[in-house]
């Protein structure tokens, strides 16, 4: 008992910080996991003869997946248990990794993909509603010390998986074996390690009914506002990171181990601040790290795309990186703001809500990306979906309320 009463950081006792230790370690196994398949999309293109529009489609075919299975996840993980639910968003993660290696057609590929992203769906949702519930006043730093550590696993999944592609080229189901395995024997440590005293702090939402608990956070304006700053962030995000690598390989001459570097920095090393950041915007409010953030990333996103030339890889990866800072950072505070406009009872629900209309708008960038390429080249596609939705977000930015005070008022009333 005293072991559990001892203060950690932010006056949250040690034993959940071990807990969130262990969350942010499952996210670096599924961001691997997550990040590294379109590395592998040139290879697996040319062995299913697939179509540019086919390759943008299995690309982001996964977040059709986490889109459907959001909004049920976080209602049951309240209902039923979270650490139910994690455990089956982890195994699942790895188990479907691996299927994927079975494919034999573009459409055995996809339907695994899809079933991929309604188990990661899962983890990802549940993992933020536990973190988003512990200590509200830190709320966007503790979802940041999440992403700190998908940042993490975003960098060494696409990097390993390129290495193994340049060591056994066409054999793009190596990579893809290993990380699932290893996934799946993660999965069995989590079952042993958390303990669902500490996942399960909300319970409330168990004497709600579904459609109440819809109608309340459907209708709050804060919750739409982060769905609002999710899509306009994500869809962005997924369109570069999912065809990204193959146009990068397809028209910018890069290797596969070049690709997996680049966008592991992008997606791996520049999320590495968001836990800073995550702080700065509870010290500081939502609205100008979201401003500022935006236009940094519409910056960076034309350097890259318009102006670095391809063989100056040291300053892609410096320009790819800050990129990367504010892609990830504006991930998490997405999430914040639909959780701020809530109680805690509904923080599960409000995460999945704000998760299922992300990714079920992402699901559309790679086809999207795919027939823009065909139709007008690649790099109008890139600036249509990448610059172009980024340059509304600071549209939003510029005339969203702030939401970050009714945090420290919910935490103060909690205190009392």
């Amino acid at each position: 008992m005293l072991a559990e009463e001892k203060k950690g950081p932010l006056g949250i006792p040690m034993y959940l910080w071990i807990q969130l230790f262990f969350l942010a370690l499952g996210y670096a196994v599924y961001s691997a996991n997550r990040l590294s398949f379109g590395i592998g999309l040139k290879a697996i293109s040319k062995e299913l003869a697939m179509s540019v529009v086919q390759v943008g489609i299995l690309g982001t075919i996964f977040t059709l997946g986490q889109a459907l299975i959001d909004i049920p996840a976080g209602y049951l993980a309240d209902r039923m248990g979270r650490k139910k639910m994690l455990l089956l968003g982890m195994f699942g993660i790895g188990i479907t990794t691996m299927a994927v290696t079975t494919s034999g057609s573009f459409i055995a590929a996809a339907i695994w993909r899809f079933l991929f992203g309604a188990t990661e769906g899962i983890w990802n949702i549940v993992m933020y509603s536990v973190a988003g519930s512990i200590f509200p006043a830190s709320r966007a730093m503790i979802n940041g010390f999440m992403m700190t550590f998908y940042s993490i696993g975003a960098y060494f999944g696409p990097a390993y998986y390129g290495w193994t592609l340049d060591m056994n080229p066409g054999n793009w189901q190596y990579g893809l074996l290993t990380m699932g395995a290893g996934t799946i024997c993660f999965g069995f440590a989590l079952a042993w390690v958390l303990k669902a005293k500490s996942t399960d702090t909300s319970t409330d939402v168990k004497t709600m009914h579904l459609a109440e608990a819809l109608r309340t956070v459907g209708t709050n304006r804060g919750v739409w506002l982060g769905v609002a700053i999710a899509i306009l962030n994500m869809v962005p995000y997924w369109g570069f990171a999912a065809m990204g690598p193959y146009l990068f390989i397809t028209y910018k001459g890069f290797t596969s181990a070049m690709a997996g570097q680049f966008f592991g920095v992008v997606y791996g090393i520049g999320g590495l601040s968001s836990v800073l950041l995550g702080y700065v915007a509870d010290r500081f409010g939502r609205k100008p790290v979201v401003l500022y953030l935006s236009i940094l990333d519409v910056i960076c996103a034309y350097l890259i795309f318009h102006v670095i030339p391809s063989d100056n890889l040291t300053l892609l990866y410096l320009v790819g990186g800050v990129l990367g800072v504010g892609l990830h950072a504006l991930y998490i505070l997405a999430y914040t703001v639909g959780q701020d406009s809530v109680d805690r009872s509904q923080i599960g629900l409000a995460t999945g809500l704000v998760g299922a209309c992300l990714y079920f708008a992402s699901f559309f960038s790679g086809p999207a990306m795919g027939y823009l390429t065909k139709e007008y080249g690649h790099l109008v596609a890139l600036d249509i979906i990448v610059i172009g939705l980024q340059a509304l977000l600071i549209v939003t930015a510029l005339c969203m309320p702030e939401t970050q005070k009714k945090v420290y008022e919910d935490s103060k009333s909690t205190a009392q």
